[in-house]
């Protein structure tokens, strides 16, 4: 991948994590897991979802070929595999034919239907990537870790998060105040939004 080509990493001493380098994998496995996923055993109270009012029950609507072809459309051909080595650009092509594409729609509406999602599409491979242009690589926060995951899958969610997101936008479901994760509310969106309310000040 173009994004990987030519990353050369100056020299560093082993990762460090509490005072102590690590020299084995188990040893960076566990830095790592504790670093990033520190607040994963953490209680977390969810009565503050009682205070929201319930919503009537919206029939659910089959995935749509154009959903599909929509969402397929904007995947960028650049990203990596997941443990099927499918990338967006062989599925694009196997798409293209009439058949495959009536299948994976019965598939994807079918995962629905059930309420089961299948085993092949929660395998995921964990890779490292080191973060550009920091000074030292001896600190754990000085990487990144991504979750690489099969790419039928990945297809299915990004149509169940576009469908989710225009419910929620379409029935005022979003709070005003939510910016980030959502189309149209984007980082540039919240500024526009701040720069608009430094203006109607000044006024």
């Amino acid at each position: 991948m173009e994004w990987v080509k030519g990353q050369k990493l100056p020299p560093c001493k082993a990762i460090q994590y509490n005072g102590q380098p690590c020299h084995t994998m188990p040893e960076l496995w566990d830095t790592l897991h504790n670093t990033y996923n520190s607040a994963a055993d953490r209680p977390c109270d969810l009565s503050v979802l009682n205070e929201l009012p319930d919503l009537p029950a919206q029939e659910w609507v089959p995935f749509s070929a154009l959903e599909l072809m929509e969402v397929l459309a904007a995947c960028s051909s650049l990203s990596s595999p997941g443990p099927d080595h499918i990338t967006w650009v062989h599925l694009k092509k196997i798409i293209a034919e009439p058949q495959c594409l009536n299948v994976f729609i019965k598939l994807a509406n079918a995962c629905l239907t059930v309420g089961r999602w299948p085993k092949h599409f929660k395998e995921s491979v964990s890779v490292i990537i080191p973060k550009p242009g920091k000074p030292s690589y001896s600190a754990p926060k000085a990487f990144r870790p991504i979750a690489l995951l099969n790419t039928l899958g990945k297809l299915i969610e990004k149509m169940l998060s576009n469908r989710i997101q225009h419910d929620m936008i379409a029935y005022d479901i979003v709070d005003p105040n939510q910016f980030g994760g959502i189309c149209q509310r984007s980082t540039k969106d919240a500024g526009l939004y701040l720069t608009h309310l430094v203006h109607t000040g000044w006024a």
